[in-house]
């Protein structure tokens, strides 16, 4: 019995299983073994015969194991040609098509060959079937082959059957420590050498979705195993595939490890005369120089395998251009609006021309030459792309000219732009991974913990209604037909992460969205309501379901707390005009992409880290309201302000910008503070950041207003439980508790910087006017009938109602506008107009007079059956 030259665990292994069967036969190394495995040999005796101590002239019967390749075995191979000699071979490698030249030799090979994760499964399968014992030392060997040709079973091409084969060499006694020694010792030093050198000479190269790196050496390793650095160096990198030609004296050995089966690397070795299977694969070559080798190697994976990493797919679009006559200073400002440090030029035809960098520009103004034409100062010699240009020839570019953009181009015409921050984040795609993040468990402080996945097409599948989730398919669909990037993005995409459930979906198109809009509801057989001036549409579906519609866009403020001027761009833009990276999140929903995050800005993280940062160090100047969001957002998911994030929101305040801001913006953003579950943290985190003034220069955190606002709390959780149909702005509420603390003019202050709505002005101006009285009214001694307390309260707002409550020092009052609430108002006689018309009463005032009356006895228990009110009415009627 023997294996490949070189032999491997699984190789060993399977020579002492096969043993079991065949106790009689010798076991004999065809030609050396891996270092690891000679090292385990001398520690441990195997009696294996040695191959010069074999006469092959008396062989009758071989067995080769791990291999069906006579050019592998070594002085085997005359065993294989001798037609007196049977040959059984047992292997897991995929099956030669020519039968492993069988035919050739006029004989019959008896050939087993299974698609498991190691050989050794198949001969421990056949050694439990057959019954045949195990000692502990021999289940060890069994394992060792098991475990280091599964990758420990982390290998794709691991299979149940491999499971299975090592809970039933556990149950034999394996010794799990010794497997782990052997397996796991550190790496020498001369491996860690090549290593180096493998990673300091290695591409990327990304083929049909996956990521392969290609790798080569010429560093003297010693006598250390190339194969073992090929596998570190996959574990390392995290791609998909290693495929890499190490110079090994007179010849280039070649070797391959795959994680997925999408990559075949035994293919590869075939196609050097080696072999092997997808996963793992090996090749001698010789005649060949390592360039020679090493180019063949890519022109084979990238003939097999598609490029799918091309320019088109990390270009950033559309893109910001500039005329050549426009002026050097005009082309400054617009660069500070857009927010770029490189624009390409177009010539008078809008044909691409060149480039024109910042430093460019600021060189010219600092030389008086501002109104001269950008063409005069431009780059032509710049490398340039097409959309179907491979990512590995743009970053060699890149690379060698230390060129931080490069334009697409569609002939003349400038489709797109690759900058260094597309390139570091397509080139190091695994270690910035798109994750997502769920909550796992609540620490002592009742915040999630956090833990990372790579997509979010599962989740978006579990966590929205099937229609929905139907919907944004659909909706990808046809943006793929349409070729049009399509996301969702913001609120969502933050929910999601957070495994908080949010079904406001916003959906961003880098192009026309409302035309995507229109198309989409067309499908859905749904109306749109467009708005031209922002690029936005709402679709309005059959079943009543809405989905948000807007075109990718970028803005710039003329001035601090203005309005943004809105043009169209890309996704990447407009994810940075967002207020806080965790909302500067998208997802794709296009192709094979759907359910890929996007994260330009580091919201991930900060949803990890727990903070919230602004995107850029004048957010706040540009928009103030964008403090009061960072406070409703802390006090929402229990975040702080990110270090740079709080000192620049000191420094908003203290440029007094936010008594520019309109009272409507202001007001909504109120709205939303006090919408929140707990207002109270946001409004004394307001106070701490020395923002209460811009609501009213008198308003500051005091005793008062603190035990008032949690009164107000307490109150509204108490009316949400009794009513949970009912809808009630508790935003009023809060802010008639704001008001009750305020000077005498303090409403009218209040009314007159923001536009409320004018039942929610009445109510702030009755309550503030009237709540007193009401108080004392309530507070009456002997206490008020339930009649008295309704002709107090009639027509009195729900959120007035529950502001007194909160007020009110009075348990006795609190008690009656409780009972009002819940019984009283909706407390009526059996009595109605009609009866009175039968009794004989002429309709008239009087009616209004008698129902009163009569409701005020049924309410107060003077009156209590049918019998009893007609009595009431007669002796009113007499009285």
């Amino acid at each position: 019995m023997t294996t490949h030259h070189n032999a491997d665990f699984d190789g060993l292994a399977s020579m002492v299983a096969v043993r079991k069967l065949y106790p009689n036969a010798r076991l004999v190394l065809s030609g050396g073994a891996q270092k690891s495995v000679h090292a385990f040999l001398l520690a441990h005796d195997l009696n294996l015969t040695k191959l010069k101590d074999l006469d092959l002239a008396q062989v009758t019967k071989l067995i080769l194991v791990d291999t069906h390749d006579p050019d592998r075995i070594g002085p085997f191979k005359q065993c294989w040609l001798d037609p007196k000699v049977e040959v059984q071979v047992f292997d897991h490698h995929g099956a030669d098509p020519s039968g492993s030249g069988a035919s050739a030799i006029g004989k019959s090979i008896a050939q087993v060959i299974e698609t498991v994760g190691a050989t050794a499964t198949m001969l421990i399968e056949r050694v439990r079937e057959a019954g045949v014992p195990l000692t502990s030392e021999e289940a060890t060997v069994l394992a060792l082959g098991l475990y280091d040709e599964t990758g420990s079973f982390t290998y794709s091409s691991t299979t149940s059957r491999d499971l299975q084969a090592a809970a039933f060499l556990i149950d034999a006694g394996a010794d799990l420590k010794l497997i782990e020694q052997t397996l796991h010792q550190p790496l020498d030093p001369n491996i860690v050498a090549l290593l180096n050198d493998l990673l300091q000479h290695s591409e990327v190269h990304y083929l049909e979705g996956r990521k392969v790196l290609v790798a080569t050496s010429t560093c003297d390793r010693g006598r250390v195993e190339a194969a073992e650095a090929v596998h570190q160096l996959a574990e390392l990198e995290g791609v998909d595939a290693v495929v890499v030609a190490v110079v090994n004296e007179e010849h280039v050995e070649v070797i391959g490890r795959s994680r997925t089966p999408e990559i075949d690397v035994g293919w590869i070795a075939q196609e050097f005369g080696g072999g092997g299977h997808a996963v793992a694969a090996a090749a001698i070559v010789k005649g060949q120089t390592l360039t020679e080798v090493k180019e063949r190697l890519i022109h084979l994976l990238t003939q097999r395998y598609r490029p799918t990493l091309l320019a088109k797919d990390v270009m950033t679009k559309p893109v910001k251009t500039i005329s050549g006559e426009t002026t050097v200073s005009e082309t400054e400002r617009r660069m500070t609006h857009y927010g770029v440090n490189v624009l390409p030029v177009l010539d008078g035809k809008d044909r691409y021309a060149g480039l024109v960098s910042r430093e460019e520009i600021q060189k010219a103004l600092f030389h008086r030459l501002g109104k001269i034409p950008t063409a005069d100062i431009l780059q032509s010699d710049q490398f340039a792309a097409h959309s179907d240009t491979d990512f590995h020839t743009i970053k060699q570019a890149m690379l060698e000219r230390n060129q931080r953009f490069v334009p697409i181009l569609e002939g003349t015409r400038v489709v797109g732009v690759i900058t260094r921050t597309d390139l570091l984040r397509a080139w190091h795609d695994d270690v910035l991974p798109s994750v997502k993040i769920r909550p796992k468990v609540m620490d002592p402080s009742g915040v999630p913990r956090l833990v990372h996945h790579r997509d979010l097409k599962r989740q978006l599948q579990e966590k929205l209604p099937p229609r929905l989730f139907t919907l944004i398919q659909e909706a990808g669909q046809l943006a793929d037909r349409l070729d049009l990037p399509l996301y969702v993005v913001g609120g969502c995409v933050r929910d999601l992460l957070l495994g908080i459930e949010n079904l406001d979906l916003d959906l961003v198109v880098e192009g026309d969205g409302i035309a995507f809009a229109r198309k989409l509801a067309a499908e859905q057989l749904g109306r749109v309501k467009a708005h031209d001036r922002f690029g936005t549409a709402v679709i309005v579906l059959p079943d009543g379901l809405k989905l948000d519609v807007a075109t990718a866009r970028t803005e710039y403020y003329e001035y601090p707390t203005a309005l943004p001027t809105v043009e169209q761009s890309s996704i990447k833009k407009d994810l940075y005009r967002r207020d806080f990276t965790i909302n500067a999140l998208a997802v794709r929903l296009n192709g094979r992409g759907f359910g890929e995050v996007l994260d330009f800005y580091g919201g991930q993280r900060d949803l990890k880290n727990q903070a919230i940062r602004v995107l850029h160090s004048l957010s706040f100047v540009e928009d103030p309201t964008r403090v009061f969001r960072a406070v409703r957002f802390e006090t929402r998911f229990g975040f702080h302000l990110g270090k740079d994030t709080l000192a620049l929101a000191k420094a908003a305040v203290k440029m007094a910008l936010f008594q520019k801001l309109s009272g409507h913006r202001l007001l909504e953003e109120l709205k939303a503070l006090c919408s929140e579950r707990e207002p109270k943290s946001g409004l004394k985190r307001l106070a701490e950041l020395d923002l209460l003034r811009f609501i009213h220069p008198k308003l500051s955190w005091t005793p008062r207003l603190e035990k008032l606002l949690f009164a107000v709390e307490e109150t509204l959780d108490w009316y949400r439980l009794l009513y949970l149909d009912r809808k009630l702005e508790a935003w009023l509420v809060y802010m008639m508790a704001i008001a009750a603390v305020l000077p005498d003019r303090g409403v009218t202050d209040l009314l007159k910087r923001f536009p409320f709505s004018e039942r929610e002005a009445t109510t702030l101006k009755a309550l503030r006017g009237g709540a007193h009285r009401l108080l004392r009214q309530l507070s009456k001694q002997p206490p008020l009938k339930p009649s008295g307390v309704c002709r107090i309260l009639e027509g009195a707002q729900d959120e007035a109602l529950v502001a007194i409550m909160a007020q009110s020092p009075s348990d006795r009052v609190k008690r009656l506008v409780s009972a009002y609430l819940t019984a009283w108002r909706q407390a009526v006689p059996r009595l109605t107009g009609k009866d009175l018309q039968s009794m004989g009463i002429k309709p008239g005032p009087i009616y209004g007079t008698v129902l009163t009356q009569l409701r005020d006895a049924h309410l107060d228990g003077l009156v209590k059956t049918e019998a009893e009110e007609r009595a009431f009415i007669e002796k009113l009627l007499r009285r």
